[in-house]
């Protein structure tokens, strides 16, 4: 079975050249991120990662903590591997934005149970509820986040549907927090290049 695509440490720009490129390259990365970005309501917010927003956050944290040493390197790509997909998944980061304080207090503890009932939906087909935060297993379950990490398990048929053109909707099946909107026609183009069409589950 194929792992997720793997970043190497000797692909990394060395810090000072990083250093020297950084404003185009962060231009490059918010585009790209805007691109595979969706609001779902008024408080989430989901950024569907691939290598290069990967790889983005990676040089940015070796650039923050002047990391240099192979191993710390490869420490900080580890950190990072698990937001990569393999062709047959989409990850994203799932972000939870409510600006007023007692009402972030009062509220956070709901949208956080919300992370766990997000779904693609795709015509007639059973929805695809993502699994979120599956390197915490339920543990952070009574600790509320606004940052949560999803994976979207896409079966083969589904994913040549999807590369065939079909349509998906993005949505929440919690009572609390049942909102739906359609996958817009760029990011799903974006999303559909990741994934690997006919290849086994």
């Amino acid at each position: 079975m194929a792992g997720p695509a793997r970043i190497a440490p000797q692909s990394l720009l060395p810090l000072e050249q990083y250093q020297q490129q950084r404003a185009q390259h962060r231009v490059d990365a918010i585009a790209h991120r805007r691109q595979r970005s969706l609001a779902l309501g008024p408080a989430m917010w989901l950024q569907f990662e691939d290598e290069a927003s990967v790889r983005y956050q990676i040089q940015e944290m070796l650039l923050a903590e002047r990391i240099v040493a192979l191993d710390a390197v490869q420490h900080t790509i580890e950190h990072y591997e698990h937001l990569l997909g393999d062709g047959r998944q989409w990850r994203a980061t799932l972000f939870i934005g409510v600006p007023e304080a007692a009402r972030r207090a009062r509220e956070l503890p709901m949208l956080s149970e919300a992370a766990h009932h997000l779904y693609l939906g795709c015509g007639a087909r059973p929805r695809i509820v993502a699994e979120a935060n599956e390197d915490l297993a339920d543990r952070h379950r009574g600790r509320p986040s606004a940052v949560h990490f999803l994976r979207f398990a896409l079966p083969p048929a589904l994913r040549d549907a999807l590369s065939a053109g079909e349509g998906a909707v993005l949505g929440c099946a919690h009572p609390a927090y049942a909102w739906q909107r359609p996958l817009p026609l760029p990011l799903l183009h974006s999303l559909c290049a990741d994934l690997h069409p006919g290849m086994p589950q």
